[in-house]
This record gives C-alpha cells, sequence and structure tokens, in this order.
C-alpha cells in the first residue's frame, strides 16, 4: 500500500516554517557591520580633511584602517552565514537572502570606494601642491 505524505500537523494547526537562526544572524551582523563601515568612512573623511599638509598622518588613520579592514572580514562571515542560511531546508529564508544581500552590497561597496581611493591617491600623489 502506497504511503501519501501530508503535511506536519500538531493538534489540528499546521507547524509552520521558523526563521532561519543563521539567516538572521546573517542579517544581524550585515546591519551592524553596514552601520560601522559606514561610520568608518565617516571618520576617514574627518581625519583627512583635518590634514594640515599633504604629507602629514594621524595615528588614527591607521586605527580606521584596521577597524575597516576588520569589519570587511566580519561582513565576509555574514556572507557565509546568509549562503549557509540559503542552503538550509525547512526554515525560511527571508533573512537568508536580505543578511547575504545586505553583506555583499557593503563588501562590494566598500572595496570599490577604496579601489576608487587608491586610484585617486595615485593619480595625485606626484603633485605637491
Amino acid at each position: 500500500m502506497a504511503r501519501i505524505s501530508l503535511p506536519v500537523a500538531w493538534k489540528g494547526h499546521y507547524m509552520e516554517e521558523k526563521h532561519s537562526r543563521l539567516g538572521v544572524a546573517s542579517f544581524g551582523i550585515s546591519v551592524l557591520i553596514g552601520c560601522g563601515i559606514f561610520a568608518m568612512i565617516i571618520i576617514a573623511g574627518v581625519l583627512s580633511s583635518g590634514r594640515v599638509e599633504h604629507g602629514q598622518a594621524y595615528p588614527g588613520q591607521a586605527l580606521v584602517g584596521l577597524a575597516t579592514i576588520a569589519l570587511l572580514a566580519a561582513d565576509i562571515l555574514a556572507v557565509g552565514l546568509g549562503i549557509a542560511a540559503l542552503c538550509q531546508t525547512g526554515t525560511r529564508r527571508l533573512f537568508g537572502i536580505l543578511g547575504l544581500t545586505f553583506s555583499s552590497l557593503t563588501l562590494m561597496g566598500t572595496v570599490g570606494l577604496i579601489i576608487l581611493g587608491l586610484m585617486y591617491a595615485g593619480r595625485y600623489a606626484g603633485h605637491g601642491g
């Protein structure tokens, strides 16, 4: 006799899928990292505009750079969690998709901004004003 699989029911109520914990973690980390990178960009701009001469550098600029690298590494973790959440079965994928999207956009935007800054610095490095 063939078995017919029916939706899982418990006391007459259908059990609904829960959100993936990995997806929620990916989403939360990506939002926090996005806010942190935005703050680092603002701080870097303030430190850069406060220079008196072109060659002058502050120790705070190195700390901002290291903090940005650490935030980007954590954002890669959020990408991994988002991918893992999408691979899970039996859970909702909304937060996994959102976390993966936000963290990917943050990574691409930040790396693009770094490349743009390096191109600008290379173009105008030899021109002392």
